[in-house]
């Protein structure tokens, strides 16, 4: 979903439905060297008819190229070195809805919206 189509989804949500929170944050990855930004996450959280929805956009850097480093000696870990892209941008959209018995979000799952 690039950014166009991003910002008219969340002008047509906001024209329908009463906007609870909209926020945009750091994604942090742990990595063995420790937390690394790897991207943002944009989100939206409305009221509808069928209770509390979260829109979630995560926007990551393109992998160009991924190395394995390998030691060949027993017991030393093998690690992976990821060149990232700065132009380029992989996003993801995923739909929550807030569960009052479990009291977190569920993840809907794409095929729902499928008929």
């Amino acid at each position: 979903m690039d950014n166009d189509r991003w910002e008219q989804l969340k002008e047509n949500v906001k024209s329908k439905f009463r906007v609870l929170e909209e926020k945009t944050e750091d994604l942090i990855v742990e990595t063995a060297d420790g937390a690394v930004k790897q991207g943002l996450v944009e989100y939206l959280v409305v009221e509808t008819p069928m209770g509390r929805m979260k829109l979630t956009r995560e926007s990551k850097p393109v992998v160009l190229d991924k190395k394995f480093h390998y030691s060949h000696r027993a017991g030393q870990a093998a690690r992976t070195e990821y060149k990232f892209s700065d132009s380029e941008f992989s996003h993801k959209l995923k739909v929550y809805k807030w569960s009052e018995d479990d009291d977190e979000w569920q993840e809907i799952d794409a095929e729902q919206f499928a008929v």
